[in-house]
Protein backbone atom coordinates (compact mmCIF):
# COMPACT_ATOMS: atom_id res chain seq x y z
CA UNK A 1 0.00 0.00 0.00
CA UNK A 2 2.46 2.29 0.79
CA UNK A 3 4.65 1.57 -2.26
CA UNK A 4 1.81 2.64 -3.93
CA UNK A 5 1.63 5.65 -2.59
CA UNK A 6 4.71 6.30 -3.27
CA UNK A 7 4.49 5.43 -6.81
CA UNK A 8 1.52 7.54 -7.05
CA UNK A 9 2.86 10.63 -5.98
CA UNK A 10 6.03 10.47 -8.02
CA UNK A 11 3.61 10.31 -10.56
CA UNK A 12 1.48 13.32 -9.46
CA UNK A 13 4.72 15.25 -9.36
CA UNK A 14 6.20 13.57 -12.98
CA UNK A 15 3.24 15.15 -14.39
CA UNK A 16 3.25 18.78 -12.42
CA UNK A 17 6.90 19.14 -13.72
CA UNK A 18 5.51 18.20 -17.39
CA UNK A 19 3.11 20.40 -16.95
CA UNK A 20 5.07 23.06 -15.84
CA UNK A 21 7.92 22.55 -18.42
CA UNK A 22 4.97 22.52 -20.87
CA UNK A 23 3.83 25.61 -19.87
CA UNK A 24 7.27 27.05 -19.89
CA UNK A 25 7.99 25.84 -23.70
CA UNK A 26 4.17 27.26 -24.48
CA UNK A 27 5.13 30.59 -22.85
CA UNK A 28 8.57 31.42 -24.69
CA UNK A 29 7.47 30.17 -27.98
CA UNK A 30 3.62 31.57 -27.71
CA UNK A 31 3.53 33.96 -30.87
CA UNK A 32 4.72 30.63 -32.91
CA UNK A 33 2.06 28.68 -32.17
CA UNK A 34 -1.82 28.41 -31.89
CA UNK A 35 -3.57 30.34 -29.29
CA UNK A 36 -5.03 28.14 -26.47
CA UNK A 37 -7.49 28.78 -23.96
CA UNK A 38 -10.45 30.17 -26.49
CA UNK A 39 -14.14 29.38 -25.36
CA UNK A 40 -15.09 27.14 -28.22
CA UNK A 41 -17.64 29.30 -30.88
CA UNK A 42 -21.10 28.26 -30.95
CA UNK A 43 -22.65 28.09 -34.30
CA UNK A 44 -25.93 28.04 -33.10
CA UNK A 45 -25.55 31.69 -32.09
CA UNK A 46 -23.71 32.79 -35.10
CA UNK A 47 -26.93 31.37 -36.95
CA UNK A 48 -29.23 33.38 -34.84
CA UNK A 49 -27.12 36.97 -34.81
CA UNK A 50 -29.36 39.11 -36.73
CA UNK A 51 -27.91 41.12 -39.82
CA UNK A 52 -28.29 44.62 -38.00
CA UNK A 53 -26.55 43.73 -34.50
CA UNK A 54 -24.05 41.78 -37.12
CA UNK A 55 -23.20 44.87 -39.04
CA UNK A 56 -23.19 47.18 -35.58
CA UNK A 57 -20.64 44.53 -34.04
CA UNK A 58 -18.46 44.32 -37.37
CA UNK A 59 -18.33 48.38 -37.33
CA UNK A 60 -17.01 48.02 -33.39
CA UNK A 61 -14.75 45.33 -34.25
CA UNK A 62 -13.10 47.18 -37.33
CA UNK A 63 -12.67 50.14 -35.48
CA UNK A 64 -10.42 48.71 -32.86
CA UNK A 65 -8.27 46.74 -34.63
CA UNK A 66 -5.10 49.58 -35.84
CA UNK A 67 -5.22 50.43 -32.61
CA UNK A 68 -5.48 46.82 -30.55
CA UNK A 69 -2.67 47.46 -28.35
CA UNK A 70 -3.19 50.96 -27.21
CA UNK A 71 -5.41 53.33 -26.26
CA UNK A 72 -8.21 54.69 -28.58
CA UNK A 73 -11.58 56.51 -28.25
CA UNK A 74 -13.73 53.61 -27.19
CA UNK A 75 -10.67 53.07 -24.15
CA UNK A 76 -9.20 55.92 -23.33
CA UNK A 77 -7.55 54.62 -20.20
CA UNK A 78 -4.48 52.25 -19.84
CA UNK A 79 -6.33 49.53 -19.44
CA UNK A 80 -7.45 49.60 -22.66
CA UNK A 81 -6.12 46.10 -23.80
CA UNK A 82 -7.51 44.10 -21.01
CA UNK A 83 -11.00 46.29 -21.55
CA UNK A 84 -10.47 45.05 -25.59
CA UNK A 85 -9.90 42.00 -24.76
CA UNK A 86 -13.00 41.26 -22.90
CA UNK A 87 -15.17 43.25 -24.77
CA UNK A 88 -13.81 40.59 -28.05
CA UNK A 89 -14.74 37.84 -25.85
CA UNK A 90 -17.98 39.14 -25.11
CA UNK A 91 -18.49 39.67 -28.95
CA UNK A 92 -17.63 35.98 -29.78
CA UNK A 93 -19.72 34.72 -27.36
CA UNK A 94 -22.63 36.52 -29.04
CA UNK A 95 -22.16 34.43 -32.04
CA UNK A 96 -20.16 37.29 -34.22
CA UNK A 97 -17.15 34.53 -35.83
CA UNK A 98 -14.78 37.76 -36.83
CA UNK A 99 -14.62 38.45 -33.13
CA UNK A 100 -13.14 35.22 -32.31
CA UNK A 101 -11.68 34.63 -35.61
CA UNK A 102 -9.84 38.08 -34.36
CA UNK A 103 -8.77 36.37 -31.01
CA UNK A 104 -7.15 33.42 -32.60
CA UNK A 105 -4.22 35.92 -33.70
CA UNK A 106 -4.44 39.09 -31.94
CA UNK A 107 -4.58 38.97 -27.89
CA UNK A 108 -5.15 42.66 -26.54
CA UNK A 109 -4.45 41.53 -22.95
CA UNK A 110 -0.47 40.58 -23.12
CA UNK A 111 0.14 42.18 -26.29
CA UNK A 112 0.33 38.78 -28.21
CA UNK A 113 0.03 38.08 -32.54
CA UNK A 114 -0.35 34.35 -33.16
CA UNK A 115 0.22 32.34 -36.41
CA UNK A 116 -2.43 33.64 -39.77
CA UNK A 117 -2.64 29.58 -40.65
CA UNK A 118 -5.75 28.80 -38.56
CA UNK A 119 -7.43 32.24 -38.62
CA UNK A 120 -6.88 32.84 -42.57
CA UNK A 121 -8.35 29.18 -43.25
CA UNK A 122 -11.02 30.12 -41.34
CA UNK A 123 -11.94 33.17 -43.23
CA UNK A 124 -11.68 31.89 -46.66
CA UNK A 125 -14.64 29.03 -45.39
CA UNK A 126 -16.49 32.35 -44.20
CA UNK A 127 -16.21 33.90 -47.45
CA UNK A 128 -17.37 30.98 -49.62
CA UNK A 129 -20.48 31.20 -47.86
CA UNK A 130 -20.96 34.97 -48.74
CA UNK A 131 -19.24 36.40 -45.77
CA UNK A 132 -18.08 40.14 -46.74
CA UNK A 133 -16.69 40.76 -43.52
CA UNK A 134 -14.50 37.77 -43.22
CA UNK A 135 -13.13 38.88 -46.92
CA UNK A 136 -11.99 42.36 -44.90
CA UNK A 137 -10.85 41.35 -41.33
CA UNK A 138 -8.37 39.31 -43.87
CA UNK A 139 -6.48 41.93 -44.42
CA UNK A 140 -6.55 43.80 -41.26
CA UNK A 141 -5.33 40.42 -39.81
CA UNK A 142 -2.55 40.13 -42.10
CA UNK A 143 -1.36 43.89 -41.57
CA UNK A 144 -0.87 43.12 -37.83
CA UNK A 145 1.35 40.17 -38.38
CA UNK A 146 5.22 40.63 -37.09
CA UNK A 147 6.71 37.78 -39.51
CA UNK A 148 7.41 39.10 -42.57
CA UNK A 149 7.10 35.42 -43.56
CA UNK A 150 3.84 35.24 -42.71
CA UNK A 151 3.12 38.86 -44.36
CA UNK A 152 4.55 37.36 -47.76
CA UNK A 153 2.68 33.93 -47.54
CA UNK A 154 -1.36 35.63 -46.53
CA UNK A 155 -1.18 39.16 -48.47
CA UNK A 156 -1.78 37.70 -51.83
CA UNK A 157 -5.08 35.63 -50.85
CA UNK A 158 -6.15 39.09 -48.29
CA UNK A 159 -5.69 41.17 -51.03
CA UNK A 160 -7.88 38.97 -53.57
CA UNK A 161 -10.52 39.02 -50.57
CA UNK A 162 -10.50 42.49 -49.95
CA UNK A 163 -11.44 43.29 -53.87
CA UNK A 164 -14.50 40.75 -53.58
CA UNK A 165 -15.20 42.19 -50.46
CA UNK A 166 -15.62 45.87 -52.06
CA UNK A 167 -16.87 44.71 -55.06
CA UNK A 168 -19.93 43.83 -52.80
CA UNK A 169 -19.97 46.98 -50.93
CA UNK A 170 -18.53 46.31 -47.57
CA UNK A 171 -17.04 49.51 -46.11
CA UNK A 172 -14.08 48.00 -44.59
CA UNK A 173 -13.12 46.36 -47.68
CA UNK A 174 -13.90 50.08 -49.42
CA UNK A 175 -11.84 51.86 -46.70
CA UNK A 176 -8.96 49.44 -46.98
CA UNK A 177 -8.69 48.99 -50.78
CA UNK A 178 -9.42 52.71 -51.35
CA UNK A 179 -6.37 53.40 -48.78
CA UNK A 180 -3.93 51.13 -50.19
CA UNK A 181 -5.10 52.18 -53.67
CA UNK A 182 -3.85 55.73 -52.44
CA UNK A 183 -1.28 54.78 -50.85
CA UNK A 184 0.24 52.21 -53.06
CA UNK A 185 1.44 49.79 -50.75
CA UNK A 186 0.47 45.93 -50.00
CA UNK A 187 1.33 45.47 -54.18
CA UNK A 188 -1.95 47.26 -54.78
CA UNK A 189 -1.45 49.46 -57.91
CA UNK A 190 -1.48 53.35 -56.58
CA UNK A 191 -4.67 54.71 -58.28
CA UNK A 192 -5.22 57.99 -56.09
CA UNK A 193 -8.52 59.03 -57.48
CA UNK A 194 -10.09 55.58 -57.23
CA UNK A 195 -8.75 55.46 -53.81
CA UNK A 196 -10.82 58.50 -52.57
CA UNK A 197 -13.83 57.46 -54.55
CA UNK A 198 -14.05 54.12 -52.26
CA UNK A 199 -12.56 56.03 -49.23
CA UNK A 200 -15.63 58.41 -49.69
CA UNK A 201 -18.17 55.76 -49.87
CA UNK A 202 -16.64 54.02 -46.55
CA UNK A 203 -16.76 57.38 -45.03
CA UNK A 204 -20.38 58.13 -45.66
CA UNK A 205 -21.36 54.71 -44.33
CA UNK A 206 -19.91 55.60 -40.79
CA UNK A 207 -16.34 54.60 -40.88
CA UNK A 208 -14.21 56.95 -39.37
CA UNK A 209 -10.56 55.03 -38.53
CA UNK A 210 -7.57 54.50 -40.65
CA UNK A 211 -7.39 57.84 -42.34
CA UNK A 212 -4.01 58.43 -43.12
CA UNK A 213 -4.56 57.14 -46.93
CA UNK A 214 -7.06 60.07 -46.90
CA UNK A 215 -5.84 62.58 -45.76
CA UNK A 216 -2.37 61.53 -47.18
CA UNK A 217 -4.40 62.33 -50.23
CA UNK A 218 -5.49 65.73 -49.80
CA UNK A 219 -2.36 66.66 -47.66
CA UNK A 220 -0.74 66.25 -51.49
CA UNK A 221 -3.20 68.90 -53.18
CA UNK A 222 -2.32 71.26 -50.50
CA UNK A 223 -3.75 74.69 -52.05
CA UNK A 224 -4.78 78.23 -50.94
CA UNK A 225 -8.45 77.43 -51.60
CA UNK A 226 -10.27 77.51 -48.68
CA UNK A 227 -12.56 75.05 -49.79
CA UNK A 228 -10.13 72.10 -49.75
CA UNK A 229 -8.23 73.16 -46.88
CA UNK A 230 -11.06 73.10 -45.11
CA UNK A 231 -11.85 69.29 -46.37
CA UNK A 232 -8.20 68.51 -45.31
CA UNK A 233 -8.58 70.22 -41.61
CA UNK A 234 -12.04 68.40 -41.61
CA UNK A 235 -10.29 64.84 -41.54
CA UNK A 236 -7.32 66.02 -38.99
CA UNK A 237 -10.38 66.69 -36.72
CA UNK A 238 -11.91 63.36 -37.03
CA UNK A 239 -8.50 62.02 -36.64
CA UNK A 240 -7.63 63.71 -33.65
CA UNK A 241 -11.13 62.54 -32.51
CA UNK A 242 -11.01 58.93 -32.92
CA UNK A 243 -7.28 58.20 -32.88
CA UNK A 244 -5.61 61.18 -30.80
CA UNK A 245 -2.61 63.31 -32.14
CA UNK A 246 -1.77 66.73 -32.91
CA UNK A 247 -2.05 66.98 -37.00
CA UNK A 248 -4.53 69.03 -36.45
CA UNK A 249 -3.36 71.68 -34.28
CA UNK A 250 -0.32 71.73 -36.46
CA UNK A 251 -2.23 72.29 -39.48
CA UNK A 252 -3.47 75.74 -37.73
CA UNK A 253 0.06 76.81 -37.25
CA UNK A 254 1.00 76.57 -40.39
CA UNK A 255 -1.67 78.29 -41.81
CA UNK A 256 -1.08 81.05 -38.90
CA UNK A 257 1.92 81.65 -40.34
CA UNK A 258 1.30 81.59 -44.06
CA UNK A 259 -1.27 84.08 -43.23
CA UNK A 260 1.43 86.59 -41.22
CA UNK A 261 4.26 85.46 -44.48
CA UNK A 262 1.86 86.86 -46.52
CA UNK A 263 -0.23 89.57 -44.62
CA UNK A 264 -3.10 87.25 -45.63
CA UNK A 265 -6.81 88.59 -44.00
CA UNK A 266 -8.52 85.37 -45.28
CA UNK A 267 -6.13 82.56 -44.45
CA UNK A 268 -5.94 84.32 -41.20
CA UNK A 269 -10.13 84.69 -41.00
CA UNK A 270 -9.97 80.70 -42.28
CA UNK A 271 -7.59 79.84 -39.56
CA UNK A 272 -9.71 81.46 -37.10
CA UNK A 273 -13.23 79.71 -38.66
CA UNK A 274 -11.35 76.06 -38.84
CA UNK A 275 -9.90 76.82 -34.85
CA UNK A 276 -13.68 77.19 -33.62
CA UNK A 277 -15.42 74.61 -35.95
CA UNK A 278 -16.46 71.01 -34.27
CA UNK A 279 -16.48 68.68 -37.18
CA UNK A 280 -17.98 65.70 -36.94
CA UNK A 281 -17.45 62.66 -39.71
CA UNK A 282 -21.09 63.17 -41.45
CA UNK A 283 -20.05 66.56 -42.23
CA UNK A 284 -16.42 65.61 -43.49
CA UNK A 285 -18.50 63.17 -45.48
CA UNK A 286 -21.06 65.29 -47.26
CA UNK A 287 -18.28 67.90 -48.23
CA UNK A 288 -16.66 64.95 -50.67
CA UNK A 289 -13.65 65.43 -52.61
CA UNK A 290 -14.51 68.56 -54.26
CA UNK A 291 -12.44 68.96 -57.46
CA UNK A 292 -9.34 66.97 -56.40
CA UNK A 293 -11.08 63.72 -57.84
CA UNK A 294 -12.93 64.69 -60.27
Amino acid sequence: MRRALCSLAVAVLVLTALGAIAALVYETNRENLPRLGLPAFSNEKAQALSSKIRASLEAELFEEISSWQTTSSRYPTPDAPFRREQRWRQMADQGFDLAHVTLQVLQPDGGYVYPLGPAMARLQHLAVTGNAGAMCLAIDLVAQARKRSEVLTHLPEAISLLRRGAALGHPECLLQLGRRQILGIDGVHQSPLEGVQREMQARRLGYAHDLDGLIAYFRSKWSDNPADLTRLYCWLSVEAHHKGGDRQARMLDVLRLEADRLASKNLAALSRRLASSNFQLSTCAAMGAGHLAS
